[in-house]
């Protein structure tokens, strides 16, 4: 945009669909980059766009209401521009000119969390840490999962209504259901199935929602690429199984358990992280290597290359399927463990910590760390006791045999 004077004139155009999340993202995220003078404009102009009902207006009135000089007007447009939030187009007349303002959403949270540069930008000014606490801010609830669903079908509350539209293959059974973005999402669902089409012929629709949630599960807990697990379901998968079968689930984790132990083959199938902590000492080194290795590959640095004994496997396979712990967190849960518990993981221990930061809808192993080494609040009404036993009822069966086992008593005696 060219430098604008007292005399110059503007119209508006909204050309995106803003609403108050779009605001929200705005003024927290988008700020820090742009700005004050910008973000203030920016919300102004889409305040005002009904203003003298599309008449243009002129600049002083931006000027005298938020008390920008001309000069910090076009630099704060200039800025908006840049991040795509506005474009400018000038209509030349004999004394003035005319600038056409037309106003573009925000992205939303979810695009946000996955655009890279402007990831870049925000970490650049604020730092990974605070960057990550407000991209938090905007994470949706957890998936409601290992429960029943009685949710009605589609067919069964429309069925009647869409009969007659069967011909023109408008409704085929297919389940309905809102898009709904979530941010900060490691892997890359969409890339996936285009990769699992392209390489192994195997169309979205053939698999489940089950058995893709699986999936990712399993891609964060071996650190897999999207292409390597598109290849890996092409090796598992049984077209002529029923529906939600047709990947031998069960297979591919004894494959994979075996794959982990030849580094040169399993290498090629992990996925490359960038996103760490800028830092030298012993423990940024411990939390970037949280944030960057699955937690197969941290257990085994962990052990220094020792074989991972199948019961600590099927440990982390349990916290990343039945708790659904981002592959961050598991590794800050396994340090904690072994750190605190003379470097055993009892299963006791690890569950209920895994249900208490399932709850608390950490991402991270800095946040995870932080919420278990807080100590915990005493009740009212009570002293802080010095132990606490564990309900064997809210525990699994192999759990409960951590809780018969006599070192169980040794830990409660420290």
């Amino acid at each position: 945009m060219r430098l604008v004077k007292s005399n110059d004139f503007y119209s508006i155009k909204v050309r995106g669909y803003v609403t108050s999340l779009h605001l929200d993202v705005l003024d927290l995220l988008y700020q820090p980059i742009i700005g004050f003078s910008a973000t203030s404009i920016y919300r102004y102009l889409y305040a005002t766009r009904d203003f003298r009902s599309g008449d243009p207006l002129s600049f002083a009135l931006i000027h005298n209401h938020l008390g920008f000089t001309y000069d910090q007007i076009s630099m704060a447009i200039n800025r908006l521009e840049g991040l795509g939030l506005v474009r400018s187009f000038l209509v030349s007349r004999p004394e003035f000119n005319e600038f056409v303002l037309e106003l573009f959403a925000p992205k939303d949270p979810a695009s946000f969390s996955k655009d890279a540069i402007f990831m870049h930008l925000l970490q650049d000014i604020l730092g990974p840490r605070h960057t990550q606490e407000l991209i938090a801010l905007f994470m949706l609830d957890a998936e409601t999962i290992n429960q029943e669903e009685v949710t009605a079908d589609f067919a069964s509350i429309y069925g009647p209504q869409v009969q007659e539209l069967n011909g023109d293959d408008l409704y085929t059974g297919q389940t309905l259901e809102n898009v709904v973005g979530s941010v900060k999402i490691p892997f890359d669902e969409v890339l996936f199935f285009n990769l699992l089409t392209k390489i192994r012929k195997i169309l979205p629709t053939a698999l489940s929602k089950n058995e893709v949630k699986i999936l990712k599960q399993i891609a964060g807990l071996y650190d897999l690429t999207e292409e390597a697990l598109a290849n890996k379901v092409g090796d598992f998968y049984n077209a002529k199984e029923p529906f939600g079968k047709r990947v031998d689930i069960s297979a591919m984790r004894s494959h994979l358990q075996e794959l982990i132990k030849y580094p040169t083959i399993s290498k090629t199938l992990r996925r490359r992280k960038t996103q760490v902590i800028s830092g030298d000492s012993a423990n940024i080194n411990m939390i970037n290597n949280m944030e960057t290795k699955g937690p197969i590959d941290f257990l085994m640095m962990l052990n220094e290359g020792t074989k991972i004994a199948p019961a600590d496997q099927k440990i982390l396979e349990d916290l990343a399927v039945s708790y659904n712990l981002t592959p961050p967190v598991i590794n800050a849960l396994i340090f904690y463990t072994l750190k605190y518990n003379n470097n055993q993981l009892i299963r006791a221990l690890i569950e209920k910590n895994a249900s208490f930061l399932s709850r608390s809808k950490v991402s991270n192993a800095l946040d995870a760390l932080d919420i278990l080494e807080r100590p915990p609040l005493p009740k009212k009404g009570r002293k802080p006791k010095k132990e606490e036993t564990l309900e064997k009822e809210e525990l699994t069966p192999e759990a409960k045999n951590d809780l018969e086992d006599p070192i169980w008593d040794e830990l409660k005696d420290l």
